[in-house]
């Protein structure tokens, strides 16, 4: 402000000396009075006083500039300091107060933006005053770098949050004059990691005196390995027990080696020589495989068995890899294990007995009912042959057969239980009749809706697929399951089973969706719905765990949505190959449009039946006798034999496998045994379970049919061995 001052007096006085030395020279001034001489001084002098009032003019012009020029470098500077956790001071030496001072003090010191002159030169004034910081400023000498101590300081803004400083002071000299700069720094946080290094070094300590006395307490020997310079030393943990003798030290392969052969159990030696070796530690260390191991072994008293066990413990460090043997005695646990093991042996034995005396069970059970099933099944399957029966007839024999067929899918749920559990479940893929499948569905609930008098609707569309190629048995019983679940928790209203398909390549994406008007699933239980201990309370049949492994082994998905009180909607999505693409129409005029199957012509082939049940060897003559064959049938392997030895001829032969005094696989083994005997032979059985198929056809069979005989199947065997003619 001064400056601009002075700078307008000193051009008003420019001017007016212009002026007048202008009216001087160049006017008419009369200066005759002063003579001829002072005339001269006068004009002189004023020329003088101009000439040095521009000198002085264009000084404080330059001055000027340069002071606006320094204004401005300050308030650059302090803008660069002024966000910094440093405070910067410029001291005239032996002066008491600054000459400059960044603008940010009370901001470094107090964390406050305001900035107070007075106030701030009064806080650096007690921090030089702090004991610590004017007792080191009385021994410097003024001439080196000086560096205080780290001092504490409290922010008047949180006298609670304690901050750590330095002051450091760097002496200066300018022509001839000497300053110091003393820089005040915020250290808090380098502090706070230091103390922090300083803890978890304390901790680390602590740990390590634990550990060691832990490792003293929990082991008996110690040795430590220097893995670059090939040197160990043992050490014995606890008085009185010495393993491996006294405590040594030494070149650690010697060492090992002498250990080895005079301590060790002679059995036990090459395998602790080549795991604790210093070159097997080298390449582990090398390959980073770093996890403690442990070795088991024992003591070379052979009276007295003592079981070691040595834990391998690895500690990397640059050029200071060591490893660490830590060895104690197991003699005790290694006991408790062998008598744990035993029992546990002992109980697996125990439950592989179980199950297979479960599995005996379930195969004996599924036998004997198999066996009454067939006589119904294939008796009722003959029946339809008949093209002469009335629509009502024909419908009777229909829901007897699928009755018959669904009992005997129960007993099939019951193999299915038993094979997920033993984790074989495999699929069983055929062609299939897509309305004869949802009519036998329809069939079957028809009647339990009837019995809780409810309605049954059935939307099944006329544009699916009429032949498909799937597991036919695991998708009936799936959805008479879900179906019969829905009866079963609906008191009134409907129950709703509905069928589309939609055509990916070669494939159809079959989508049946079963809905109830029922008591519906809350929401905790809907989210278990897919366990089996919710669904073994909740659900009968199979239950919904089963049916979802079942439709996970089809690859296809199953998906349940509920409104508690509203009714439950289960979803289900399987992919069937298509076989025959036409539509299989409306399922109403499903007995009125349904023709029988007619057999193939196979007059002059002959087929022996051998079975020691006779209503089974009248179900397969039934069968057998729309396709024209002729027929013979025995009761035993003995006499089947004996046919073929007195040279009868036969095409086929149908073996049943479970018969007195000589089973199917014998009497196969005898047949063979018959020079230039080559007749194809079918083994007959009522055992369905995994695995059995290829058990037979092992034993030499040549083809596989279980009871109840379905007609499909055995019209695809007597096509493949007896046809001679078109259909």
């Amino acid at each position: 402000m001064e400056s601009k001052v002075m700078k307008k007096v000193a051009l008003v006085l420019l001017l007016l000396l212009v002026a007048l030395f202008s009216y001087f020279v160049f006017g008419d001034v009369n200066l005759i009075a002063f003579g001829p001489s002072g005339e001269r001084l006068v004009r002189t002098a004023f020329l003088f006083i101009l000439i040095a009032n521009i000198v002085y003019f264009v000084y404080l012009y330059k001055t000027s500039s340069k002071i606006k020029e320094m204004h401005y470098k300050s308030k650059l500077l302090n803008s660069l300091l002024a966000n910094a956790d440093t405070i910067y001071l410029l001291y005239i030496a032996g002066s008491e107060k600054p000459v400059y001072m960044t603008k940010n003090v009370n901001s470094v010191l107090n964390n406050v933006e305001e900035e107070d002159e007075e106030k701030t030169q009064k806080m650096i004034d007690e921090i030089f005053e702090i004991p610590i910081i004017k007792e080191e400023l009385r021994k410097w000498d003024g001439e080196t770098e000086f560096v205080s101590q780290m001092f504490s300081y409290r922010p008047i803004s949180d006298p609670s949050n304690v901050k750590r400083f330095r002051v450091k002071i760097y002496p200066l000299k300018e022509k001839k004059k000497r300053y110091e700069i003393r820089v005040i720094y915020d250290v808090t946080k380098d502090y706070e990691r230091q103390h922090l290094l300083v803890t978890q070094a304390q901790d680390i300590k602590a740990r390590e005196k634990k550990l060691n006395q832990i490792t003293a307490a929990s082991y008996d020997v110690a040795i430590n390995i220097n893995i670059a310079t090939g040197r160990y030393d043992l050490n014995n943990l606890k008085e009185g027990i010495t393993y491996f003798g006294s405590a040594s030290e030494g070149i650690y392969e010697n060492g090992l080696k002498e250990i080895v052969e005079k301590f060790i159990h002679p059995e036990d030696q090459e395998k602790l020589l080549q795991q604790l070796s210093l070159d097997n530690l080298k390449k582990l260390i090398e390959e980073q495989k770093l996890e403690p191991f442990s070795i088991t072994y024992r003591l070379a008293d052979l009276e007295n068995i003592t079981w070691l066990e040595s834990t391998v413990f690895f500690t990397i460090s640059r050029g200071e890899d060591q490893v660490t043997i830590l060895t104690k005695n197991v003699t005790e646990n290694a006991e408790y294990m062998r008598s744990q093991n035993a029992l546990l042996q002992e109980a697996l034995e125990a439950a592989k007995r179980a199950n297979k005396a479960k599995t005996d069970f379930i195969t004996m059970v599924s036998h004997a009912i198999r066996t009454p099933m067939n006589a119904v099944i294939g008796i009722s399957e003959s029946l339809l042959t008949d093209e002469d029966l009335s629509l009502s007839t024909r419908e009777d024999i229909e829901n007897i057969n699928t009755a018959s067929k669904n009992l005997l899918e129960i007993i099939d749920e019951i193999l299915d239980i038993s094979k997920i559990e033993s984790g074989i479940l495999e699929k069983n893929e055929k062609e299939y009749d897509v309305a004869k499948l949802f009519m036998d569905i329809i069939n079957l609930t028809k009647e339990y809706t009837q019995l809780k008098k409810l309605k049954l609707e059935a939307n099944i569309s006329p544009d699916i697929p009429s032949k498909l190629f799937g597991d036919v048995s695991k998708i009936r019983q799936v959805i008479i399951n879900i179906a019969n679940n829905a009866v079963q928790y609906t008191n009134e209203g409907l129950v709703t089973i509905s069928a589309t398909s939609k055509k990916k390549g070669q494939n159809a994406e079959l989508t049946i969706v079963i809905e109830d008007t029922g008591i519906g699933i809350e929401k905790e239980k809907l989210e278990k719905i897919f366990q089996e201990d919710e669904n073994k309370i909740d659900f009968s049949g199979m239950g919904l765990s089963i049916s979802k492994k079942i439709i996970d082994l089809l690859n296809g998905k199953i998906i349940v949505e509920s409104v508690p009180n509203e009714g439950t909607t289960v979803t289900i999505v399987v992919k069937q190959k298509i076989i025959d693409d036409k539509p299989i129409g409306d399922l109403k005029n499903y007995y009125s449009t349904r023709k029988k199957s007619f057999a193939f012509d196979a007059s002059g082939k002959s087929v022996l039946i051998v079975d020691d049940n006779k209503m089974n060897i009248k179900v397969a003559e039934r069968l057998l006798k729309p396709y024209k064959v002729n027929i013979k049938s025995v009761v035993s392997g003995k006499e089947c034999i004996d046919i073929i030895k007195n040279g009868e001829k036969f095409d086929l032969i149908l073996l049943d496998q479970m018969m007195p005094e000589m089973d199917g696989i014998e009497t196969l083994k005898k047949l063979k045994e018959i020079k230039d005997f080559n007749t194809p032979v079918v083994v007959l059985t009522a055992d369905a379970m995994v695995g059995v198929k290829e058990k037979y056809l092992s034993e030499g069979f040549d083809e596989y049919l279980s009871k109840p005989i379905n007609v499909d199947e055995l019209d695809l065997l007597l096509k493949k061995y007896l046809k001679n003619i078109a259909e």
